[in-house]
């Protein structure tokens, strides 16, 4: 079943427009331009009315803003203070996230495949966001393998190509935390 158009604001389907418009160009449009539109949307006077998250206690929250089903999907995310996201991937597809406020670190990460399903993981690369940053995740210049840490209670908007509802995460597999495992994991709502 497809997902179904939701209810929002006139600024945020305006925006949503615009997202959609550059993803049917290509990945690389959607990637090079979003986040500008974005953060345009989020300064513009009323984008925020009927667009809440859900307070994050223990782990971060993901809350709906819109989607439809021949398009991109906004969600607007929750941080807690001092929260590490283990290392994951989403799909091959690029995303980004405009902070609305506080602050995120995100580290690109390469896997070294060592046997079976165990992986040694190494940063590549990593950027401090801050409000009106983009974090930008783009496979086609670099890894789809990032960790994320919220050092400060932190609100972030998402926009990804398509709303999956599962991603592909890296769990330890030892105590040491040097190697991890590939495995499938569901996301919240």
């Amino acid at each position: 079943m497809a997902p179904s158009r939701t209810a929002s604001n006139d600024r945020v389907r305006a925006a949503y427009e615009q997202l959609r418009d550059l993803l049917a160009q290509g990945d690389g449009t959607f990637i090079e331009e979003g986040p500008a539109i974005l953060r345009d949307a989020i300064e513009t006077d009323g984008f925020f009315d009927g667009v809440e998250t859900e307070h994050a206690e223990d782990s971060y929250t993901r809350r709906l803003v819109h989607r439809e089903s021949d398009g991109p999907v906004i969600r607007f995310m929750e941080w807690p203070p001092e929260y590490a996201l283990l290392p994951h991937e989403h799909h091959g597809r690029p995303c980004f996230e405009v902070l609305v406020d506080g602050q995120l670190f995100v580290a690109d990460m390469e896997a070294e495949k060592i046997a079976g399903n165990e992986y040694d993981l190494n940063v590549v690369e990593s950027t401090v966001c801050n409000p009106g940053d983009a974090g930008i995740v783009d496979p086609r210049t670099g890894s789809d393998i990032h960790a994320v840490y919220s050092p400060v209670r932190t609100r972030s908007l998402h926009v990804y190509p398509d709303d999956n509802h599962y991603g592909i995460g890296y769990v330890p597999s030892d105590e040491a935390n040097d190697l991890y495992r590939k495995e499938r994991f569901q996301l919240r709502e």
